[in-house]
């Protein structure tokens, strides 16, 4: 089963991606009147038919575009995820700034990602602000509820996945030798990083190696991009 919520989304780009993607997803569009020609190009430019109702009123002084946000169970998607061959997903050890979660969530839809896995307690909410970062990022990537994500990832083992944690101790990601067709992607929290219960279930750990090292570590999203983007060069050079 699924569930899901309804957000206001509030940027030109996030409508397009909905726009292209899931416009069955919008709920309704509010623009003001200075706008409907932008909005009128922008739909005829994804050839979008929409069922929702679009509001000019003099009202508005911005864009707003109510979406819905689906939200898969813990069980659908472990069906879902016992049925890939090649699976790529990322998970968070909550992560608690809202703005880290939708950053996080466009760059698991960049990669192609389909599926972010969040804790129901202590993490981030998908709000509003989440949606504006992630610049409709929620139109390619299902968010996943777990109420323990400990159990989820034993779960998502037994289905032949493998667990990789981003840790500063862990094996430098470059130094990879083996593709991994299943795989979940860890990551923590940014004051704390990934907890010792979810890193005593890892398969292994991985870190970036910088290239002169001062700080000493990197926001979550960024990150996620660096060994997202690691990871796929890895399995691709093993695939030549």
């Amino acid at each position: 089963m699924s569930s899901s919520a309804g957000l206001y989304l509030t940027s030109w780009s996030g409508l397009d991606e909905y726009l292209r993607a899931r416009p069955d997803l919008i709920l309704s569009i509010r623009c003001p009147p200075a706008d409907k020609k932008k909005l009128e190009q922008l739909l005829a430019k994804n050839q979008s038919s929409l069922a929702c109702s679009i509001d000019y009123s003099e009202a508005e002084k911005s864009l707003a575009v109510f979406v819905e946000v689906p939200v898969l169970d813990e069980f659908a998607f472990l069906d879902q995820a016992a049925a890939s061959e090649r699976e790529f997903i990322l998970a968070c050890d909550h992560v608690t700034d809202t703005r880290n979660l939708g950053a996080l969530a466009r760059t698991a839809a960049y990669f192609g990602m389909r599926y972010l896995i969040l804790p129901k307690d202590r993490q981030a909410p998908i709000s509003g602000a989440t949606l504006g970062t992630a610049q409709g990022a929620f139109a390619y990537v299902q968010p996943v509820l777990v109420t323990n994500l400990g159990r989820t990832l034993n779960d998502l083992k037994e289905r032949a996945y493998w667990i990789l944690a981003a840790d500063m101790d862990g094996q430098p990601v470059e130094s990879l030798v083996q593709d991994y067709e299943k795989k979940v992607l860890v990551l923590g929290a940014e004051d704390k990083g990934v907890s010792q219960g979810i890193l005593a279930k890892a398969d292994l750990t991985v870190a970036i190696a910088p290239a002169e090292p001062k700080l000493e570590s990197l926001n979550v999203s960024v990150a996620a991009g660096i060994l997202i983007h690691a990871l796929h060069a890895h399995s691709a050079a093993l695939k030549k």
